[in-house]
Formats: C-alpha cells, structure tokens, sequence
C-alpha cells in the first residue's frame, strides 16, 4: 500500500516526465523546418525560440533518471536491479533499434546486416536520439558506485568537480579521439557518460534526499523563478542571435548551463498536478508510455518527412503542423495503445 508521500511524489515526477517528454519530441520535429526557413525571418525565430525551450529535456531526462534510481531502488539487491534495467531499457531499446533498421531497410536506406545492424545499435546511431540510451546503460551498470557516493559524501563535495568534468567531458573526447582516429571512440564521443555525469549524480542526491530537495525548493521558489525567468531569457536572446547568423556568442555553452540547471529546478518544484478525468487518464497514460515514446516519435518524423511531399504537403508551415502532429498524436497514440494492450495481455500495469 503506497503513503500520502509516495503517491504526492510519483504525481510530481509523471508529471515533469511527461513534459520532457512533449519537449524532446517537439526538439526532434523543429530541425527540418530550421534547415528549410531564412534564419532572419520571423518565422525561423518563432521555431528556434519554441525549439530551445526543450533542450532543458536532455539534462531534465538525466536528472531524473538519477532521482528515480536513489528513490526507488535504495533497497534493491544489485541483481534484480540490472534485471529490471534490462526488461524495461535494454529491451525495448534492442526492439526500437531492430524496428528503425527494419523499416531504413524497406525503404532502401541500409542493405541488411548483422553486423551492422548490431555496430548502430551499440553506437546508437540509427536514430539521433538513441545516444541517451546508451548514456543511460552506462549509468546502470555504475549503480553500485552512484549508490556507494551517495550515501556516504556530501553534494557540496562531489557536484562542482562533476560539473565542470560534465563541461569539458566532450571537449576532452573529441581530443582525445583525434590520436584514435581508428578505434570505436570517436563513434561513441556522444553517447559517452561523463558527458551528463552531472545532472544524473545530481539527480540521485536529489532522490537520496528527496524530502529536504522538495523543501528547499518550496523555500526557494521565489528565487528559482526569478532566475528561470532571467536565464531563459538570456539563452532565448543568445540562442537567437546566435543559430540565425546575427551574431557570434562566444560564452553561448555557459547560457545555456544557467538556463539548464534554473529550467530543471523551476519544473521540479511544481506542485503535483491534479489529474483527473479524461485529461488525467491521458497523462497518466502518456507517462507509463513516455519511454516508448522517446524510442519512436523519431522515426515517425523521419517517415512524415519523406512522404509528407507526395501529399501534397510541401510548405514549410504545414509540413511542421503536420509533423508536430503526427509526432505527438500518432506515436503518443500508437504508444500508448500498445502499453495498454501490453498491460491487459500481461495484467502489469506497466512495461517501462
């Protein structure tokens, strides 16, 4: 029987889930409409603007990654830990991954292979997104160390190093793989953990702590939000002046960290929403299935973009209403209608 506590967190934690999620696959369906628009148009602007607004979801993701794990799995033995993070991540991901190749195959983009087929899925690069995957097991299989660090030192310690290891992880890579042009590294440069060490560790000191981080956050809201405000801001301006060719920003990375670390704090401090009725059961719907989501609303983009000119949609602000709508409504939908006949099939309420 779950507490007061325990349901008020999980509504808390659906919630900012399933709004990373809507923000990563908005991010997914802008591109090819930036790559069409005049970077001085209005139009370009208005699709940056939105676009960069969900790039808090990549960090977001990672940190509560990190915050679920401490939360939840506290008690669990090493084994039943790797065997949940193979069931609910390494699988569907093994089954996306073969799907994506499948249909590339189909459509004359691949020749099949096995080897190759298993090279792009280790790589994670038969979809752009598919490299937070491969991030995510890398942290899985270190459970024992994110749990050993966090019991026993202090995040006042162990965060500002992470972060400024985070910072230059993938400078340090891309270097380094310079004098192993031949080896698997430079393939790998994305996918590679340090890369978010930050966010997931500190993710997991929130969840260790779940209580006292609820609690400075209700503490300081006011200051949360004032800096949200200011940074978004600030990266919205950047960001602009930046990717449209207007203007060179040179501290660009260092705005886009402040607009980060202000965007996930300010969305981890909402209060739980009230879900209730038709509205409720689609979000809670949407959050069980968010994982199957993020695994597939990419290639559903990529299949509206290649048939979207055959009918007949060929401007560019109807291919991007049509592709937001059909990343949303026909992968949230075909998601989420598999994970409820996933859930009737099995009698588990859910697979991820």
């Amino acid at each position: 029987m779950k507490t007061a506590l325990q349901r008020e967190r999980k509504g808390e934690l659906s919630a900012v889930n399933v709004l990373f999620c809507a923000m990563m696959t908005y991010f997914h369906v802008a591109p090819q409409s930036l790559a069409v628009l005049d970077p001085l148009s209005w139009q370009y602007a208005a699709v940056l603007l939105v676009q960069r607004l969900g790039c808090v979801a990549v960090p977001g993701f990672f940190f509560l990654s990190g915050l679920r794990f401490t939360l939840s799995s506290s008690e669990k033995g090493l084994l039943p830990y790797y065997w949940g993070r193979f069931k609910r991540l390494v699988i569907p991901y093994a089954g996306a991954a073969a799907v994506y190749y499948a249909v590339f195959v189909r459509l004359g983009w691949y020749v099949f292979d096995w080897n190759d087929l298993l090279r792009q899925t280790l790589q994670g690069t038969l979809s752009d997104h598919f490299y937070f995957v491969i991030a995510l097991v890398q942290f899985a299989l270190l459970a024992p160390v994110f749990r050993g660090v966090v019991r026993r030192y202090s995040p006042l310690v162990l965060l500002p190093p992470a972060l400024v290891l985070t910072q230059f992880s993938g400078q340090f890579f891309t270097a380094l793989a310079q004098y192993f042009p031949t080896s698997p590294l430079p393939h790998y440069i994305r996918t590679l953990f340090p890369n978010f060490l930050f966010y997931y560790l500190a993710g997991c000191f929130a969840g260790a702590r779940y209580e006292d981080f609820r609690a400075m956050l209700a503490e300081n809201r006011l200051p949360i939000g004032v800096m949200a405000l200011i940074f978004t801001a600030a990266d919205q301006l950047c960001s602009f002046l930046h990717y449209s060719g207007r203007s060179t920003i040179p501290f660009l990375e260092q705005v886009h960290l402040l607009f980060y670390l202000s965007g996930i704090l300010l969305l981890c401090s909402l209060p739980a929403p009230r879900w209730e009725g038709l509205w409720g059961a689609v979000m809670r719907a949407a959050d069980r299935a968010s994982y199957l989501i993020y695994l597939y609303h990419g290639l559903v983009i990529a299949l509206f973009n290649l048939w979207a000119p055959s009918w007949g949609i060929t401007n560019a602000g109807a291919q991007l209403i049509g592709r937001t709508l059909a990343a949303f409504g026909v992968t949230g939908g075909a998601c989420i209608l598999w994970q409820r006949l996933w859930a009737a099939a099995t009698g588990k309420s859910e697979i991820v």
